[in-house]
């Protein structure tokens, strides 16, 4: 199909992330401009198949949860991923119907704020060694989906084709048609297994491109602060080429620090941007995140060693990073959003007062007072308004999880016979 590909600073076409194939492949990754209608009907179709088979899938395992809500530990090993699944159907739909504002938000983030390696050495260096610790905990989300994909052919093995008691990808109770006969069962298998990997996938991608944009954007802000650390070098060099350099300083002065406050101003204008796009995504990260914590928790306490054991440990560790990723470039963000204050501030501007009448020198003042008010509103992300993405927040919600997770382990001990 023609997707879209954004063009850099330097006019080059981005090499795709490899988590990007997350977005490709589930038919959501917007198409170019100028596709052709076919190529829009036909993905428009695969979604929609898509989405039916994620309703398939999850109906069959809320009717396991209905059938066992009794037996805590197979309704807990179910709900891990009747959760995962519930919340990709919410993201798969919030991005179908944005397409053309993620096309927006990626071009400009590709041609706006994205560094590239002719910029400035020390911030793509940083820049580079976040990436790559977001790249790697991104793949690792592809490990529990392997051990699933394990447990699930040795399980197979050991029934074969001709068990009436063959397992599913998933805790899963179908009565709409008979999924143990060969063509349903490998028809219920395909589109359950895939649909592991497409929920990896969107996972995998969604945080990949959140916490790549956080990143960039905060060295966004990081770069306005070392250009307003060296303002007034500059302002001194442009004037000593004038003729009466003195007279000149405060309109220099003035005129670089509106284009500092201008760059300020259309990064904010991407932040809303980014902000307005990424709410749901956070909101599924900690919402549902909290509860697939405590699932799996639980799951890993009653589990033996095994690949059973190793799928949850992965998948917990997964969880944690998530959390803990998405929090820190979130903080990292409004850091240096709120660090613009004491920048302006501090840009030494008290020191062109003796070069200025009592006119200009008001109009200065007025000037940096105005950039620290404006300095002064809180850049933060949040989760549909209910979750700011923060240390804070991160580590509420890993409490909550553990207090889920213990209260999920009193029931089921109530549960047992004594």
């Amino acid at each position: 199909m023609g997707y879209f590909v954004p063009m850099l600073k330097n006019n080059k076409h981005l090499a795709y992330p490899l988590q990007f194939n997350g977005y490709k492949y589930n038919f959501i990754w917007p198409l170019s401009e100028n596709s052709p209608w076919w190529q829009r009907c036909l993905k428009g179709i695969l979604i929609l198949i898509s989405l039916c088979f994620y309703v398939l899938t999850i109906a069959g395992e809320y009717t396991f949860v209905l059938e066992n809500g009794n037996n805590i530990p197979d309704l807990a090993d179910c709900l891990s991923t009747t959760f995962m699944g519930t919340q990709y159907i919410f993201r798969i739909s919030v991005w179908v119907k944005r397409q053309n504002e993620m096309r927006a938000l990626y071009r400009r983030f590709y041609k706006q704020i994205y560094f590239i390696d002719t910029e400035d050495a020390d911030f793509n260096k940083e820049i580079k060694n976040y990436t790559r610790f977001v790249d790697f905990f991104t793949k690792l989300y592809y490990v529990p989906m392997m051990l699933l994909y394990m447990m699930f052919g040795y399980e197979f093995y050991t029934q074969g084709m001709a068990s009436r008691d063959k397992p599913h990808i998933y805790r899963m109770s179908i009565h709409w048609y008979d999924a143990q006969a060969p063509l349903p069962y490998i028809f219920t298998a395909v589109y359950s297994g895939w649909l592991c990997w497409s929920c990896v996938g969107v996972w995998a991608a969604d945080d990949f491109s959140l916490c790549v944009m956080l990143c960039h954007a905060s060295y966004r802000y990081k770069a306005l602060q070392k250009n307003l650390g060296n303002l007034l070098k500059e302002v001194r060099e442009e004037a000593a080429k004038c003729l009466q350099p003195a007279d000149q300083l405060h309109t220099i002065f003035r005129r670089k620090l509106y284009q500092v406050l201008s760059r300020e101003q259309k990064l904010k204008s991407f932040i809303d941007e980014a902000k307005q796009h990424f709410t749901y995504a956070i909101f599924c990260c900690l919402f549902f995140g909290v509860l697939l914590q405590c699932v799996v928790l639980f799951q890993l306490q009653s589990s033996t060693f095994g690949v059973g054991w190793l799928k949850y440990i992965a998948w917990l560790i997964s969880q944690v990073s998530e959390l803990i990723m998405i929090g820190h470039f979130g903080q990292m963000l409004m850091d240096e959003a709120s660090a613009m204050q004491n920048s302006y501030y501090m840009c030494q501007w008290e020191k062109l007062l003796p070069y200025g009448n009592q006119l200009m020198n008001k109009s200065l003042m007025l000037d940096i007072r105005s950039a620290i008010q404006n300095a002064e509103t809180p850049v933060v992300f949040d989760g549909l308004r209910m979750f700011a993405l923060s240390h804070s927040t991160v580590g509420t919600a890993l409490r909550s999880a553990m207090s889920y997770f213990m209260f999920l382990n009193t029931m089921n001990d109530a549960e047992k016979p004594k």
